[in-house]
Order: C-alpha cells, then sequence, then structure tokens
C-alpha cells in the first residue's frame, strides 16, 4: 500500500491523471481551497509517508485556487 499527496488548481483533472497511473486509486481526500501556492504547498510538506512531487507545475497565476490532494494505492 502506498500514499500520494500534491496540489493542483485542477482536482477533476489531477484526479483523472493519477486514475490512470494508478487504477486501483482509492481514498482520494482534497481539502479546501488555500488563500495561495505557498500555503497549499505548506500542506503538501506536511504529508509524511506520502510520495510528492514538490509542488504543482501550474503557474502561480494571480487569482488561480490551489488544493491539495492526497490518495492510497
Amino acid at each position: 500500500m502506498g500514499c500520494r499527496a500534491g496540489i493542483t488548481t485542477d482536482l477533476s483533472r489531477r484526479k483523472a491523471e493519477w486514475q490512470q497511473r494508478y487504477p486501483k486509486l482509492y481514498n482520494w481526500q482534497s481539502t479546501a481551497a488555500f488563500q495561495n501556492r505557498a500555503a497549499a504547498q505548506a500542506w503538501e510538506d506536511k504529508q509524511y509517508g506520502c510520495d510528492k512531487s514538490g509542488g504543482g507545475n501550474d503557474p502561480d497565476s494571480p487569482g488561480a485556487k490551489w488544493y491539495g490532494y492526497r490518495f492510497e494505492f
């Protein structure tokens, strides 16, 4: 059993991408929107025991809503 955590501005797209890579993905959890990317990154950094990507790849554009997610596989 493994765990993965990350941040994104598009939860549905990101979940679909992970489901392709991990067909047995389960226990998907997501956060409410954070105030900014830095707050989302701080949340991701605290997800101990999970593989992480080191931050989302989306640009930090003004007004972007950042979310955290984690799942097991």
